[in-house]
């Protein structure tokens, strides 16, 4: 497990946390990610560990590191 629950990424301008994770497929990590609309209802997604990785490459992060926990930031 390389993100934990908590954690910030950020895809397309819109901050997602990691919700969630277990194993998935036998060997791979699988995270739950979540982001919180206007009306409180949940957008969620399901990435392995290779997609995160691939996203937090090619997506610039800002100021939010993607390896500390969102509790870090208060």
């Amino acid at each position: 497990m390389k993100y934990p629950v908590d954690t910030l990424v950020l895809i397309n301008n819109r901050e997602w946390r990691v919700a969630e994770y277990r194993m998935g497929r036998g060997r791979e990590w699988v995270y739950t990610l979540a982001n919180e609309r206007t009306d409180g209802s949940y957008d969620t997604m399901r990435l392995n560990e290779l997609a995160i990785g691939k996203i937090l490459v090619e997506e610039p992060q800002g100021d939010l590191s993607f390896t500390a926990p969102a509790e870090s930031f208060a």
